[in-house]
């Protein structure tokens, strides 16, 4: 801790933060090395003993030089809170210093990693609208402090000037709106789109092919995967192979799902949404522990999302939308930000539409009508997107091979439009008192609602196709996100801008 001559204290964490910056870089490498990571895996698998004996040199380099680099990230970081602001120095070669309002100040979280429990320690994330960063980290700080740091900035943060009455859960404990169980939480994880990030990894994984297929090499050579296939033919020939490759997709349509639970698990196990006044405090999470915090005047919008497997288990999972961290929405530029939203899991419909209530107070999400998006045009624009290339294909496959391949077409055809259908009824839009709505989907249903004098931005443009026939394509920009309708008639768009525009300017409430 150490004093400077314009008399602002700065504050040093702990050196466990270390480990933190550490962690964080790890983190860093592994989400945007991928194929760097695939590359040097296979050549490793498929290097010599002199090769191997360099890489292993080479990366024991690297690890000293990360541990180094967190020293210095942690040694070169301070902070300190101030009566209006939070201020954070911070950099190795570049030094930068980071002033936040506490208006600026969207949520605040604790998170208590497994490293720094032992030692009484946690991290407090501030996570601010319009900055250059998107979280304010203070890794290993006493619990004790970042608990006294959390309410200190939550009592500064600016109220909102309209306030609602909470609603209480049924128990003794009034500040308990919501509890999950280990059961909501492993639906929540059979229902979040985790597999769907995994399959896009194996997919980018398995598309750099010649370094792939090196590794598919050693690790078939490793388990020996030929006698397997050979016993599998010994025990039944074709059977045999058509019972092993089902057998394939068994254990992947179980790992997957298995991975998105633990992940779920891990992250929001004895998850509690508590509220006290206006501040909704969300906790949770197995081996560390997660306490974020929301001003109600801080959200943005809701977001309630139900894919095909929520609605087999009849929930719904809810995202409160905050204004992304270096959004640039005051530059014009889309919002954007990974830590803009706060999660209520496994929602039963009821829930679902007392919880719009209580964030969105007068907003009954169960009353709205939507009115669907233009079909015609949206059907011959899609069909003549299709034609164009399942013509150019199936032309010379003709030719080549026989009349059987123009089957392809009318399939394909008929495919498009069941697509563009199950689009077409899944699509919506509605105004209903001080809130919009905006629906879209396919399999599932994401049902978008934000207050309209929220709104930051209306933007209609239109296709000379589209303005022959009083069509357009609506955008809403929101400090949190963005949300498009396309084929909306013309009259609904400016309608829709021009209520929303009446709403920001006539309301006195900040938006943010």
């Amino acid at each position: 801790m150490s004093s400077e001559s314009a008399g602002i204290q700065w504050h040093r964490t702990s050196p466990i933060g270390v480990v933190f910056f550490l962690f964080n870089a790890a983190r860093q490498f592994i989400v945007n090395g991928i194929p760097a990571i695939v590359v040097i895996t296979a050549a490793y698998a498929s290097g010599g003993p002199g090769r191997k004996t360099l890489m292993l040199s080479g990366l024991m380099v690297f690890v000293a030089f990360s541990v180094f680099w967190s020293f210095l990230s942690w040694l070169r970081f301070r902070f300190c809170i101030s009566e209006d602001r939070v201020l954070v120095r911070s950099g190795v070669l570049q030094r930068e210093e980071l002033s936040v309002d506490f208006d600026r100040i969207q949520n605040i979280n604790i998170r208590e990693p497994f490293y720094m429990r032992p030692f009484g320690l946690a991290v407090l994330g501030i996570d601010t609208a319009g900055s250059s960063k998107k979280e304010i980290l203070l890794a290993g700080i006493p619990k004790d402090l970042a608990v006294e740091l959390r309410e200190t900035l939550l009592s500064q943060v600016k109220a909102a000037p309209e306030q609602s009455e909470a609603v209480t859960a049924a128990g003794s404990d009034p500040s308990l709106l919501l509890s999950r169980g280990v059961k909501d939480i492993v639906i929540y994880g059979l229902t979040v789109n985790f597999i769907l990030w995994v399959m896009i990894a194996l997919g980018a994984f398995f598309g750099a092919w010649d370094t792939t297929e090196q590794i598919v090499e050693w690790v078939a050579e490793r388990i020996r995967i030929d006698d397997v296939i050979v016993a599998a033919q010994n025990a039944g020939g074709f059977l045999g192979n058509l019972f092993l490759l089902l057998a394939v997709v068994f254990v992947a349509l179980i790992l997957l799902p298995l991975l998105s639970v633990l992940g779920a698990l891990f992250k929001h196990y004895g998850y509690q949404l508590r509220v006290d006044d206006d501040t909704y405090r969300k906790i949770g999470g197995l081996a560390t522990r997660h306490e974020e915090s929301l001003k109600r005047h801080k959200i943005q919008a809701i977001v309630l999302k139900q894919n095909f497997i929520a609605r087999l288990f009849k929930r719904s999972n809810m995202q409160l939308r905050v204004a992304s961290a270096g959004s640039g929405v005051d530059s014009g530029q889309l919002p954007s930000g990974a830590r803009s939203t706060f999660m209520i899991p496994a929602l039963h419909p009821p829930e679902s539409n007392r919880f719009c209530s209580e964030f969105f107070p007068g907003c009954d999400i169960d009353s709205v009508r939507f009115t669907r998006i233009e079909r015609r045009r949206l059907t011959f624009v899609t069909l003549a997107i299709v034609a164009f290339p399942v013509l150019a294909a199936i032309t010379p496959l003709s030719l080549l091979f026989g009349w059987k391949f123009l089957v392809i077409a009318p399939v394909a055809f008929a495919i498009a439009w069941m697509a563009i259908r199950r689009f077409w009824q899944k699509s919506g839009y509605a105004i209903v008192g001080d809130y919009g709505f905006v629906r879209r989907g396919f399999f599932g249903t994401t049902i978008t609602v934000f207050p309209l004098f929220k709104v930051q931005r209306v933007d209609i443009t239109q296709t000379p196709g589209q303005r022959r026939r009083g069509l357009a394509h609506l955008s809403i920009h929101l400090a949190s996100h963005s949300l498009s309708v396309p084929y909306i008639r013309i009259e609904d768009a400016e309608a829709m801008r021009d209520i929303a525009l009446f709403h920001v300017e006539t309301s006195e409430q900040a938006w943010y």
